[in-house]
């Protein structure tokens, strides 16, 4: 069983987090003890969790990135974060808005003016479809957090893939899908009322997406290895997707609905809803961030109101679901990914928790276990 541990300053995490030959790094953790089972009775290949506290972050990496070549799990193998992807369009737009670009009460058609026709599907009596207008438009924050009427992809999507076409493209694209209800009524997860974010960003800003969130996220939190696109040298560190068949059976699969060679920009487009890859050591850095209240290494990367947005419910009252700016609002603030992986930043305590595994399938006791195992942690004195 392969297993190693790194305890770092967080400090250190601004510079660099790698593994060295130091006798300290190797310790079994309960971390490692909680998970390990699960890698020997074959729920999960393996597993990467990492755990931030009193300015302290700690490694644990258990199993194999790729069952067949023994690949250990390491800080920097590289998942692919899917829907994680949503919490960056969510500080993205907060950004903007805090620069008085845009109101997040503002009318999605003020920027999109494709918008200007979206229509509501209600279903007759008869089994026919009549398209009416809204009863009111939707707006940026329902996009956000999942109370637009848009659903989850588009038809077009399910047949060519979620990365296949360009953000701004993608938006008119979009625009010319009914709702399914009216705006602020109901929750309804969807990938591309977050798209519709990306797009938006796109419009603001005046740059593409995937630069937006280069300069003003990824760039000054040294998040080296977060990007649409992986290229060669990271994608040698790719995490093999599995679909679990059962205790110990693992099928390799690939990314689903993400269009190959994965590092391909004339065939790939940023993808607001769930397109980045990115490592454990990029994603702790942000968690970090977020549980400092927007401050990491001393820079300042998100304001105090930014963080105090993301942690408040913005779905309407009477909707249960609380949801804020492309992440679960609350104590915890963070997002999960389709292949499991989930990460959450608790800004009342400092603390941050990241989960990443690459599976298709239930692994929910593996979860449990290191959801257990990290609430020990935390409440350790």
């Amino acid at each position: 069983m392969f297993r190693k541990t790194l305890t770092a300053a967080a400090a250190a995490l601004a510079v660099t987090v790698a593994l060295t030959a130091h006798a300290a790094l190797f310790a079994q953790s309960e971390i490692a003890k909680a998970l390990e089972p699960f890698v020997d009775s074959g729920k999960i290949p393996g597993a990467v969790s990492v755990l931030a506290k009193d300015g302290q972050v700690t490694f644990d990496c258990v199993g194999w990135s790729n069952l067949d070549k023994k690949t250990p799990m390491k800080p920097d193998s590289l998942f692919w974060i899917a829907s994680q992807t949503k919490e960056f369009v969510g500080a993205g737009i907060l950004l903007l808005a805090e620069e008085g670009k845009l109101s997040i009460e503002d009318e999605v058609e003020k920027y999109l003016p494709e918008f200007a026709d979206v229509r509501v599907a209600e279903t007759n009596e008869d089994g026919t479809v009549t398209l009416r207008p809204p009863k009111s438009k939707p707006v940026i924050r329902q996009m956000l957090c999942h109370t637009s009427g848009l659903p989850f992809i588009t038809p077009e999507m399910s047949h060519i893939g979620y990365d296949a076409i360009p953000i701004r493209p993608l938006a008119a694209v979009i625009a010319g899908t009914a709702l399914t209800q009216d705006p602020g009524t109901k929750y309804a997860y969807s990938n591309i009322g977050i798209d519709i974010g990306a797009a938006i960003i796109e419009v603001v800003s005046g740059q593409p997406f995937a630069d937006f969130l280069d300069e003003r996220i990824f760039k000054p939190l040294g998040m080296v290895d977060t990007t649409f696109w992986p290229n060669a040298e990271q994608l040698s560190r790719l995490v093999t997707p599995y679909q679990i068949e059962g205790d110990g059976c693992f099928t390799a699969t690939t990314v689903k609905n993400r269009h190959y060679p994965l590092s391909d920009r004339a065939v790939r487009f940023a993808e607001g809803g769930g397109g980045l890859f990115s490592t454990p050591q990029d994603m702790i850095r942000y968690l970090v961030m977020l549980s400092n209240k927007g401050i990491y290494d001393g820079k300042r990367i998100l304001s105090e109101s930014i963080i105090d947005q993301l942690s408040t419910k913005q779905t309407e009252e009477g909707i249960g679901e609380n949801y804020s700016f492309g992440m679960l609002a609350g104590e915890w603030i963070g997002h999960g990914g389709a292949m499991g992986t989930f990460g959450a930043a608790n800004f009342s305590k400092g603390w941050a928790k990241l989960w990443m595994v690459q599976l298709y399938g239930n692994c929910g006791e593996a979860k449990k276990a290191w959801d257990d195992a990290a609430g020990a942690f935390f409440r350790a004195e």
